[in-house]
């Protein structure tokens, strides 16, 4: 708040008009661009050149004022400052008279000492004053996000006094016919790095081979292909600076063995189904690209590190794997979230005219950048739909309140094994095709979704329910009724069609459906859990 009323007194202040103001330019004058990562090693910066073109007919004795916001301001204002006579322009020295404050800012005081001329009609009218590059205290300019520099000039008779409040419409410029800017940035930052999804992972994990494979939607395949892989591809990359080009200080990634980029990987149970150590070794995963090294893994937790930024990272899961265990294990659908750390460090010859650009906290100095977690894709299932064409529900006017109609709805889970039935064409349980019994390792939640759609062709969801359809008998009536009444559908009573997708094998699942008028009446409604269907593999009929 502090920087943003300051900058608007600044505004203010070259807005105004005063008779005895004189013009500059500080458009020469360019902003150095340096990372977030890189300010906070440093102890010192050096800007680039302070410069600037006045717009004026300056005399002997005039004055011109260099501000600088804040107090960051170390050193380099120059003693003197002189530009030789140029073909019809005026030679001009300045020297430099003092160091002054204003509003918390810093004011260099320079004063026109000598003018000369060869012919009477020669101008200072476009002269460029470079006052080199000053130097600035890192840490100030990174607290107050900058330091923005100003100009202003008064003639010998009208001179600024310090403690003076500038303020519009005291000691502002004349407006010229030339463009001119009066004030400039001198140092703009912003984060290094980001991270950046190139192709995220996606599969969708096919319940009639027990959640082993996924099954993809390919063209002409009346059920899909069986697929094993899923790849994600990602990028830490380097930002832009804030005005669209490159940095001029940045810092680099840490070669350091144990450094370098620590990518995270993580998913509720997404990683259950490894059971390799190393799953680089039983091929469970596989990465190829950017110097990448498996670190470890837990349920919910995969951890590699890469070489550096600015290089794609590929990373292969292997559903069927070297590891027959892994291969059998049925796997979780779910979100993949992607987070990294970019360990770095910065060192005195690591930027653009070494040490005399800054001067380094230490040397080198080490850090870390956390970036993320970022959705890297997800994994969804196909599993058992049950369509419930009818049923009744009641007006609802608060949470929790007991209807004269209500629901009854339960999922169960049987967990057959379903056996030969759907082995692939030809295929036998045993030919390593990734059909065939039960997993052994059933470690996986049965997601439900519930979808409704009223009276008036109005869909409401998909919800996903926190009870799960895991083996046994589960309710789930309240949760639906609670969803629909969150979702504004049950002020008015109603019927709906609801849609259950339970997660899981078709066969292993059932469901129940009825409600209950006023508590005695009860309803069954027909839905089709139990039906007769075609197996997807061997085409004959079979009992779901």
């Amino acid at each position: 708040m502090t920087n943003m009323f300051k900058r608007s007194l600044v505004a203010l202040a070259i807005a105004g008009a005063s008779a005895g103001a004189m013009a500059a330019d500080v458009t020469p004058t360019s902003t150095t661009y340096a990372t977030n990562e890189f300010m906070s090693t440093m102890d010192e910066i050096l800007s680039k050149n302070v410069s600037i073109d006045i717009h004026d007919e300056y005399r002997v004795g005039d004055e011109i004022y260099l501000r600088l916001e804040g107090d960051a301001y170390i050193s380099g204002a120059p003693a003197t400052l002189t530009v030789p006579p140029a073909p019809g322009m005026k030679g001009v020295t300045l020297d430099y008279r003092a160091q002054s404050t204003e509003g918390g800012d810093t004011i260099l005081v320079y004063r026109v000492s000598v003018l000369s001329e060869v012919n009477v009609t020669d101008t200072t009218i476009g002269i460029n004053f470079d006052f080199g590059r000053f130097n600035f205290d890192a840490q100030k300019v990174v607290a107050q996000n900058g330091v923005v520099f100003s100009t202003f000039s008064r003639p010998e008779d009208d001179k600024w006094v310090p403690g003076t409040t500038l303020t519009a419409p005291v000691y502002t410029f004349d407006e010229v016919s030339a463009p001119m800017s009066d004030t400039t940035q001198l140092f703009k930052m912003g984060d290094q790095y980001y991270l950046d999804i190139a192709a995220p992972f996606e599969g969708e994990l096919d319940v009639w081979d027990f959640r082993r494979s996924f099954r993809d939607e390919a063209p002409g395949s009346t059920y899909g292909d069986q697929v094993w892989n899923s790849m994600g591809v990602f990028w830490v990359r380097t930002t832009n600076n804030p005005d669209g080009g490159a940095w001029d200080y940045e810092v680099d990634v840490d070669p350091g063995v144990d450094e370098e980029i620590l990518f995270t990987l993580s998913g509720d149970n997404m990683f259950g189904w490894i059971a390799s150590v190393d799953p680089t070794v039983g091929m469970e995963t596989i990465l190829a690209t950017n110097g990448c090294e498996y670190v470890s893994h837990t349920a919910n937790d995969f951890k590699f590190r890469c070489d550096d930024v600015d290089v794609p990272t590929d990373l292969v899961f292997d559903l069927m794997s070297a590891n027959p265990d892994s291969g059998q294990n049925p796997k979780q659908d779910g979100d993949f979230m992607l987070s990294a750390t970019v360990n770095w460090y910065n060192f005195d010859t690591n930027y653009t005219g070494a040490v005399e650009d800054g001067v380094l906290l230490t040397d080198p100095y080490y850090g870390e950048t956390d970036l993320g977690a970022v959705l890297a894709g997800e994994w969804t299932v196909n599993g058992s739909i049950t369509h419930i064409p009818y049923m009744p529900f009641s007006k609802q006017a608060e949470s929790g309140q007991v209807t004269p109609i209500s629901q009854i709805i339960y999922v169960t889970n049987d967990l057959r094994d379903p056996g030969f039935d759907d082995v692939l064409p030809g295929g036998n349980p045993d030919n390593g095709n990734g059909e065939g019994p039960a997993p052994e390792n059933p470690n996986v939640d049965r997601i439900i979704w519930v979808e409704a759609m009223g009276e008036d062709g109005t869909i409401y969801g998909p919800y996903q329910l926190e009870a799960l359809a895991n083996p046994g008998v589960t309710s789930i009536a309240g949760e639906v009724r609670e969803f629909l009444f969150q979702d504004g559908a049950l002020n008015s009573s109603g019927k709906f069609s609801l849609t259950v997708n339970v997660a899981d094998y078709p066969t292993n699942i059932s469901v129940y459906s009825a409600y209950n008028v006023n508590g005695s009446d009860r309803g069954w409604v027909q839905n089709d859990s139990v039906r007769t269907d075609v197996d997807l593999y061997k085409g004959n009929g079979i009992i779901d």
